[in-house]
């Protein structure tokens, strides 16, 4: 399902932030709800996958520093299992005054995304393509790593036992509520967090960062508080949580920042959920290819976009990055990328990216990677797929974790939209 850019940090953001409040809120479920409330997780995680015919899940997190919003987020997504249909939708609001939607709708014959200039792409899958393994949620209890990184956080909570209350509710299931404050977390788990939201902030790049006006934490990180609530139905599903984390921490000039991330989550319409396809009478609409992930002919050019560093308090041009499509077929993408330097400021960027690549689109896949070679040598995986009017999307230094998901360790200032050059 074609993403862009933005789109990309806002889901990368959100697996951050999901991790970087799940470490404190579990352990704060540690005690006498813990293996109730995390027993219902991993219930309504496996009911998500196989068991509930249809659903609906709203989501919503709000990042705030010292009160200000940073970023805020809101999607709700539509799963029918049985017809094996889905729709996503979201809207970002970001500090610099943009916002951002997403549209996707998915069955078994096409796929449809809206892009943000308002234009729908409509992806058709060919007959004789085999829909593998086509399941709309995966249990995320069931993927590689997963038992090791349970035992990990259950190690790390260490003895936190009576920070959960679990109730009985009169209609069935129970309701799990608990605090931890600053007082209440240990020195580990402060460690841990620590590590997590510099790693978070690294992980989003310069792009989103001016986007967020998030600031860049380096010193005297603490968990200030941590709570949070869950409804469990009658069948031990889990159809509302709240989770409320604030950290502490100073910039590079020693300034206090308070960090607070506020989540929700809610399973509605359960059983009764109904996904309807776009009507698209009257729409700007373009049919693309899905063998080729929507690439053709038109791609073949040259793209560009500028290397800005941060020297002296101000941005800097210190060079450009190429891309170069040469040649789109059905069943090869071909080109070159390399990164410019301006003469003088080779100390600014000192390991310039230079590679060819090719590869051929997989049709039951919705990635197109590549594989190229780093500065160093290094053997790594790419991605490139296409935007609208003139634009296509890189990712570079992914680590391709299954066949379902992977992660990118790109450069600090990359960006990843590039602009086709009309010259």
């Amino acid at each position: 399902m074609k993403r862009s850019k933005k789109t990309l940090t806002v889901l990368s953001f959100t697996v951050g932030a999901c991790l970087f409040v799940s470490t404190a809120f579990a352990d704060m479920t540690l005690g006498s709800g813990y293996d109730r409330l995390k027993g219902a997780v991993k219930q309504t995680a496996a009911q998500m996958e196989k068991g509930l015919d249809s659903y609906t899940v709203e989501t919503m997190y709000t990042l705030k520093d010292n009160g200000q919003n940073l970023v805020q987020n809101t999607s709700v997504n539509k799963f029918d299992t049985v017809q094996r249909v889905s729709e996503d939708s979201s809207v970002t609001q970001y500090a610099n005054g943009e916002s951002t939607s997403s549209y996707s709708y998915s069955d078994p014959q096409q796929t449809i995304w809206k892009d943000t200039d308002g234009k729908y792409y409509v992806s058709e899958v060919p007959k004789g393509i085999k829909q593998e393994d086509n399941r709309l949620f995966r249990n995320p209890f069931h993927e590689e790593g997963a038992a090791e990184i349970e035992k990990i956080v259950d190690a790390v909570v260490g003895n936190l036992k009576d920070y959960v209350q679990a109730e009985e509710r009169p209609e069935g299931g129970r309701a799990y509520s608990g605090t931890l404050s600053e007082a209440q977390v240990p020195a580990l788990v402060n460690a841990v967090s620590s590590f997590a939201l510099k790693q978070m902030i690294s992980e989003q790049g310069y792009r989103a960062r001016e986007e967020m006006k998030f600031p860049r934490i380096e010193s005297d990180v603490y968990v200030k508080k941590v709570s949070g609530t869950a409804l469990e139905n009658k069948s031990g599903v889990l159809e509302h949580l709240t989770a409320d984390f604030v950290v502490a921490g100073k910039d590079k000039d020693g300034a206090q920042h308070d960090l607070s991330l506020n989540l929700v989550f809610k399973l509605t319409d359960i059983n009764s959920t109904t996904v309807t396809v776009p009507d698209l009478t009257g729409a700007n609409v373009e049919k693309v290819s899905h063998s080729g992930y929507g690439f053709s002919e038109k791609y073949v050019g040259t793209y560009k976009n500028d290397i800005v560093v941060e020297k002296d308090g101000e941005f800097v041009k210190v060079g450009e990055r190429v891309l170069e499509i040469k040649s789109v077929s059905d069943k090869k993408v071909t080109g070159s990328y390399t990164e410019v330097v301006k003469p003088g400021f080779e100390s600014e960027h000192p390991k310039p990216y230079r590679f060819d690549f090719e590869f051929s689109p997989d049709g039951s896949r919705s990635n197109s990677f590549f594989t190229y070679s780093d500065p160093e040598g290094k053997q790594r995986n790419g991605e490139l797929h296409p935007g609208s009017y003139g634009k296509v999307y890189v990712t570079l230094n992914i680590e391709i974790i299954d066949e379902h998901s992977y992660r990118s360790d790109a450069p600090d200032n990359f960006e990843g939209q590039f602009n086709r050059v009309f010259e």
